[in-house]
């Protein structure tokens, strides 16, 4: 299992005030964990285990008792060679990384498996979490497979599959007036107050989680992509990912890392708006109305990380409008098969996006992770009306006569 050598913040590099603290008492800097790299065996003993979930890269995760580690499949989602598409984009060599396939439908199960996992390592009794969805329904199922209590915090007119996700594996879920910063902050005070165990993303054991992308598509595809797009509302993925490769790298299994993009929707982008600025620390944003409620955030907790990341990657970060959005969910749906919540189709948008201006270029290959599934939040699409008919041939011949063709 994996052994953490330290804890510490990745901004001034002070060491933790504990080994269960989030941020840094000196400049409030989500803390880190430096894992020990000298006992992992080689990328090559790795690669031959059959198993197909995070924990095949059970050294580079900090979980150190096997007994505690809940698992429910997570992990080694479909790379898809997504060539349909990937023509129409202008990316011959375009991939897809389906996370809407993970157990409970969205990437949040890759760091709700090691949340949980470390809770059950420190014998908590409950944990907990706010949520714009995604984590709600996630944290909950891993808690039920754990045998912990969960209680969650979304905002109000959060996606009912999603509470129903959450509350049907037995999760207390309670609705909050406002946005999701507001929920946010207090999900913290009551954390604080109560004695909760956190599974915000203050939680350094829990993002790491977020590394397993990389382990992942450098085993799927069996190189190093030129560019990974993910989207993005913590800048957790962005920054775990490229952590992963640096590690890596380190170990001497690669020579060179992707270049990294933070997707995000046009109404909700505080990483993109500082990227911009060229700030080192993103600024908090009042998020506007979105179809993609899943990253709909004003503030990025790992905003610091992300950016760090982007700059060292030579990267970049995307905003982009909901019709772009729509338009990429649909693309998506249509030439590949693959149905995305709308936040998860953000990365196909902003690839579209990268590839019109130039950045991304005609033989360099691009990740994209979508994040959810499209079951997880239905938004209505300008489609035909569906025809109701006789059952009968003749009714039926007529019906399906100058049916839409497929885009």
């Amino acid at each position: 299992m994996g052994l953490v050598k330290a804890v510490r913040c990745p901004r001034c590099e002070a060491p933790a005030a504990g080994d269960n603290a989030g941020v840094c008492s000196h400049c409030g800097t989500v803390v880190d964990l430096v894992m020990d790299l000298t006992s992992v065996p080689s990328l090559a003993e790795i690669r031959r285990r059959a198993e197909r979930s995070i924990w095949k890269w059970r050294e580079l995760l900090p979980i150190q008792e096997p007994a505690a580690i809940v698992s429910l499949g997570e992990g080694y989602t479909p790379l898809i060679e997504a060539r349909r598409l990937g023509e129409r984009l202008g990316i011959p060599r375009l991939y897809v990384k389906n996370d809407g396939l993970l157990p409970t439908g969205s990437l949040k199960d890759r760091v709700n498996a090691l949340a949980v996992s470390r809770g059950r390592e420190m014998k908590v009794p409950l944990v907990a979490t706010p949520s714009t969805g995604n984590a709600a329904a996630s944290l909950a199922a891993y808690a039920a497979a754990g045998g912990l209590a969960c209680i969650v915090l979304v905002p109000e007119g959060t996606a009912p599959a999603k509470v129903a996700q959450a509350r049907i594996c037995g999760a207390r879920v309670v609705a909050v007036r406002g946005a999701f910063d507001t929920v946010a902050a207090l999900a913290r005070q009551a954390i604080e107050r109560f004695g909760w165990y956190s599974a915000l993303s203050d939680n350094p054991w829990r993002n790491a989680g977020h590394k397993s992308y990389g382990y992942e598509v450098l085993d799927q595809l069996g190189e190093v992509p030129d560019w990974m797009i993910h989207p993005e509302a913590s800048g957790g993925a962005v920054a775990g990912t490229w952590k992963a490769f640096g590690e890596m790298q380190e170990l001497g299994w690669v020579r060179r890392k992707p270049r990294m993009v933070a997707a995000q929707a046009e109404a909700a982008a505080p990483l993109v708006r500082a990227w911009e600025k060229g700030l080192t620390d993103v600024e908090p944003v009042t998020p506007g109305p979105t179809v993609a409620e899943a990253i709909k955030v004003g503030q990025s907790r790992l905003g610091w990380q992300c950016l760090a990341a982007l700059r060292d990657a030579g990267g970049t970060a995307v905003a982009v409008a909901d019709d772009e959005i729509l338009e990429a969910q649909r693309l998506l749906a249509a030439l590949e098969g693959v149905f995305a919540e709308p936040a998860g189709a953000v990365s196909i948008a902003a690839a579209r996006r990268l590839s019109q201006s130039g950045a991304i270029g005609p033989k360099e290959s691009v990740v994209a992770v979508v994040t959810g599934h499209g079951l997880k939040q239905l938004v209505e699409h300008r489609l035909s009306e569906i025809p109701t008919i006789e059952p009968t041939l003749e009714a039926l011949e007529q019906a399906i006569k100058g049916g839409a063709p497929c885009p």
